[in-house]
């Protein structure tokens, strides 16, 4: 109650802002505005708009030092401002001869930008048949939070030219605000807030359905697939061109409207869940999303890839055929991006999807799995949980197989592949960064193993059949004895399987492979 009231009072004093100007031309960008939360202790920019040649002073309450720009011929001014470790809140004043702007109820935490399509955008509150798991909790106890989350939603719509400012403000995530905003971003955001004990801001930036190359320039797409890729599918991307009443689908449109007003805003890192729309581009997505990064990072000035990415797989769903494995080559793509990102990672979705839901209900989870990324490795904060998802670094085929032995590198981890000296119709998985041990089994089947699903094997006739198979700790033992020459093994490799393997602490284990068929 008492930290309700709290949140009650900063919003009526927020209400009081002052905001006074004689002239239109004298303004502060539009992600600059009460209830904001600045990037703390970093160097942040604050930049707006006054008549050129205008003097423009910004001070902020945490210091109450002066930082002063004079504008361009364009009439911009910008000002980079040492912000505090986190707390607040504060207030920051504008100040020109044209006026007066007050920012209020400003605070210092963690900011993070958040994009992608429908699976990011999924509001708390659920859609048409469409329930998040928590969500009504969520609302319900959304007071409790708004001394310390913050939401700026961009709504802006997509541009053929670069946009300068956004039509779009900060709020306090109220019931109302929080049940609108990203489910994912939103537990992030919470989640990453208990944790540091810190304020958290979150800018959700998603649009349902859009593709990817809407959110990088031409010059990156060029960079990534120009010459690399089929001629007809790179002029697939240069035609393409957006449909007022359809999602974005034509490149660099939601660079122009959402991303280039924004550009330099101080964050932390970057959230996305998006690939749906881009399904059928599983063989080179994995060079979009890098050139998306690179286009990103250098729009902030990271030359040296500070800025975390960390990206989310795409859920099993039917589709149009449940065992086409179009989605399965689609998540092996998209983890491959990790070999080409650095400073990247992923939440995967293998054992969340639901096969007739495109948009999986269990949104916390995946939150859970980002913020656990962030903390392990953009905080370096310890949780003794690990981070990131279970993958297999050794299988081991009976020596009856035929198979080559070596090392292959499929979804951004390498795999050995090797013949055991028995011949027991068995073939052996062993399992990286699942050191508490896999499933979460019953003390009865701990010392023999619980059986997984989700499997299959495949002799020299590239004819995948069912197996059964056997979790104990790190291990995957697969029953292959009834296909003589077993030479490949895959594991949730269709749109939608039974593949139900994670590891003690939750993070499924994505869809593999052995073979390249």
């Amino acid at each position: 109650m008492k930290k309700f009231l709290m949140a009650a009072l900063l919003f009526a004093a927020a209400s009081l802002c002052s905001f006074a100007q004689d002239s239109p031309d004298f303004r502060v960008a539009s992600v600059f505005s009460d209830h904001m939360v600045f990037q703390r202790d970093t160097l942040a920019p604050v930049w707006g708009w006054a008549e050129p040649g205008a003097k423009v002073t910004v001070t902020p309450s945490w210091d109450n030092k002066k930082y002063t720009a004079t504008t361009d011929a364009q009439g911009r001014w910008e000002v980079y401002v040492q912000t505090p470790q986190a707390g607040g809140p504060y207030s920051v004043k504008i100040v020109s001869k044209a006026g007066r702007i007050v920012l209020e109820d400003v605070l210092s935490g963690e900011v993070w930008l958040c994009s992608g399509q429908s699976n990011m955008e999924l509001p708390v509150i659920g859609a048409s048949s469409q329930p998040v798991e928590g969500g009504v909790e969520a609302i319900l106890s959304a007071g409790s939070f708004m001394d310390r989350i913050r939401v700026l939603n961009i709504k802006a719509d997509k541009k053929n030219e670069p946009q300068q400012d956004i039509d779009n403000h900060w709020e306090l995530p109220d019931g109302p605000v929080t049940a609108r905003t990203s489910a994912v971003a939103y537990f992030f955001a919470r989640q990453l807030t208990e944790s540091l004990g810190v304020p958290v801001g979150i800018i959700c930036n998603p649009w349902g359905g859009c593709l990817i190359e809407p959110w990088m320039t031409r010059e990156y797409i060029d960079a990534g697939v120009k010459g690399k890729i089929p001629e007809k599918a790179y002029q697939d991307i240069l035609d393409r061109r957006d449909d007022p009443s359809m999602p974005p689908i034509q490149m660099e449109s939601m660079y122009n409207s959402r991303m280039y007003p924004i550009k330099g805003f101080a964050i932390k890192g970057f959230l996305w869940y998006q690939g749906c729309g881009n399904m059928y581009n599983y063989t080179f997505y994995d060079r979009l999303q890098q050139q998306m990064v690179r286009c990103w990072r250098d729009m902030w000035g990271d030359t040296e890839d500070r800025l975390p990415f960390y990206f989310v797989s795409i859920a099993p769903f039917n589709y149009s055929d449940p065992s086409d494995p179009t989605r399965a080559l689609f998540v092996e793509n998209q983890l491959n991006s990790l070999d080409l990102i650095p400073n990247s990672g992923a939440a995967v979705t293998e054992t969340l999807g639901e096969g007739t839901c495109i948009h999986p209900a269990r949104k916390q989870e995946v939150a859970r799995q980002l913020c656990l990324l962030a903390l392990e490795r953009t905080y370096s904060f310890t949780t003794g949980l690990g981070c990131g998802f279970p993958y297999p670094e050794s299988v081991t085929f009976p020596s009856c197989s035929t198979v080559e032995e070596g090392e292959i590198r499929q979804s951004g981890f390498a795999v050995k592949i090797a013949r055991s000296s028995a011949d027991d119709g068995t073939i052996t998985i062993v399992f990286a960064n699942a050191s508490s041990g896999l499933g979460g089994f019953s003390d009865q089947l701990k010392n023999e193993g619980a059986p997984v699903h989700g499997f299959e094997v495949a002799g020299p006739d590239k004819v995948f059949h069912p197996v059964k198979a056997k979790a104990l700790y790190n291990k995957v033992t697969v029953d292959c004895s009834g296909i003589g020459n077993p030479v490949a093994l895959r594991y949730g490799f269709r749109n939608c399987s039974d593949a139900d393997l994670k590891c003690v602490m939750g993070a499924p284990v994505p869809s593999f492979r052995t073979d390249s068929w």
